[in-house]
């Protein structure tokens, strides 16, 4: 896949040149997760939330490794638009983070490899 293909190897780079900082994956794909841990990534950062594809969190799991879920609405040619949030908007980014929190741990994340980011345009 392009995303792999672009990702992978900057990685593998940086590890052969001997990068020893974290390294996160920005990605929504499971298979782009799985291979950038497998190429030396640390964590993985899901725009999505774990929305977009359906085995990200299981697959995060079963990785071992943190991640990072955005807050998340839509897709990425709607998610502007949904950001409508009546009455107190850090209610409803809680709410909505909660949610993913739910769903991580359900798949087997622990709630010590979890990080949230609100996001934006709300």
């Amino acid at each position: 896949e392009e995303e792999a293909a672009r990702v992978v190897p900057v990685i593998e780079a940086a590890r052969a040149r001997g990068c020893t900082v974290a390294i996160s994956v920005d990605t929504f794909r499971a298979d782009v997760a799985r291979a950038s841990v497998a190429a030396g990534a640390n964590f993985v950062n899901d725009v999505s939330g774990g929305l977009l594809d359906p085995a990200m969190l299981s697959t995060v799991a079963s990785l071992h490794v943190p991640v990072c879920l955005m807050h998340y609405r839509g897709d990425p040619s709607s998610m502007q638009a949904l950001a409508n949030y009546p009455g107190d908007p850090m209610r409803s980014v809680r709410e909505e983070l909660s949610l993913r929190v739910a769903e991580a741990l359900k798949a087997g994340i622990p709630r010590w490899r979890l990080g949230l980011d609100p996001g934006i345009g709300f």
